[in-house]
């Protein structure tokens, strides 16, 4: 199991009896035991009111990043729901005043502490890797979130306190626009197989790409602005490079898909024409985010 997610090991089986609640069959019991604790603590903190915003974003990170290892295990979505369900209606009969929640908040608060110090952190997933770094350049930009996929880098960068979605390719791109293209959870809540349980190959350029946003229901991005300067080549590491940035809420809707499932990047010339397409494994995103923004303090726009 990943460090992270061990990092604020709240001990909180025997206090609150989370040994009762009955967790999925699970291939990493760690990983359950990570979930079913944050999960418990959060519904405790609904009721009692325990935790700063920020340290609820952190016991959410953590249980983001283990809830994304079990799905990808192979534990079902609806196995995770019914799991978080019986931990609710555990949290409901546990008293405020109960001397294991008040253990409880002191184990989350002495975790934080250290937690909040941590500088930066991979969240790896099947393919690829998100890297969350809390640094800060006043002067030039960073990747706070990032995935390098060799031929493209996207996640969040940071510049002047604001922080955005942004794209970055390598060397003189002839795309004029891009398009951020996920799956519509509205029109298809469940996830879309485009390769019928592995009958099919996925996309040409990105064969591991198994669930995909399928055309029928697709929620559209434009990238916000465009950069082939000084910004671009910073970014991707290179002499020369082309930036395409979104609006932060493009990693919020990002964040908010299932860590299985994959985004495509769709790169349009200036006649409208799509001339190439990125795909992009979601992973532990969320986690990522979480983990930046479980830090913040004011001095950032996100």
């Amino acid at each position: 199991m990943h460090a992270f997610v061990k990092t604020l090991c709240l001990g909180m089986g025997l206090g609150l009896g989370l040994a009762s609640a009955t967790a999925p069959a699970l291939a990493d019991d760690a990983a359950a035991a990570i979930f079913g604790e944050r999960q418990l603590a959060m519904a405790v903190d609904t009721r009692c009111g325990l935790f700063t915003q920020s340290q609820r974003t952190a016991l959410d990170a953590a249980r983001l990043q283990a809830r994304g290892l079990l799905l990808r295990e192979g534990v079902s979505l609806h196995a995770l729901d019914d799991y978080t369900r019986e931990l609710q209606r555990q949290a409901a009969g546990i008293a405020c005043n109960d001397p294991a929640v008040g253990d409880l908040q002191h184990r989350v608060v002495e975790g934080f502490v250290g937690w909040v110090r941590i500088p930066a952190m991979d969240f790896p997933g099947t393919h690829f890797t998100w890297t969350s770094s809390r640094g800060v350049m006043p002067d030039m930009p960073v990747w706070s979130i990032v995935q390098d996929q060799a031929d493209l880098k996207i996640g969040v960068s940071t510049r002047e306190g604001q922080r955005q979605l942004s794209l970055v390719l390598p060397g003189s791109e002839r795309a004029t626009s891009a398009i951020l293209v996920l799956r519509d959870m509205d029109r298809q809540p469940t996830l879309y197989d485009a390769t019928m349980g592995g009958s099919y190959s996925g996309p040409t350029d990105a064969p591991w790409a198994r669930w995909t946003p399928p055309r029928f229901a697709q929620t559209r991005i434009w990238a916000s602005g465009r950069d082939t300067g000084r910004t671009a080549a910073t970014l991707a590491g290179e002499d020369s490079a082309t930036l395409f940035d979104f609006p932060i809420s493009a990693a919020d809707a990002m964040a908010a898909r299932d860590p299985r499932e994959t985004a495509r990047i769709e790169l349009m010339d200036r006649h409208g024409n799509i001339v190439a397409s990125h795909y992009i494994e979601i992973g532990d995103f969320a986690a990522a985010l979480a983990f930046l923004r479980g830090a913040d303090r004011g001095d950032v726009r996100s």
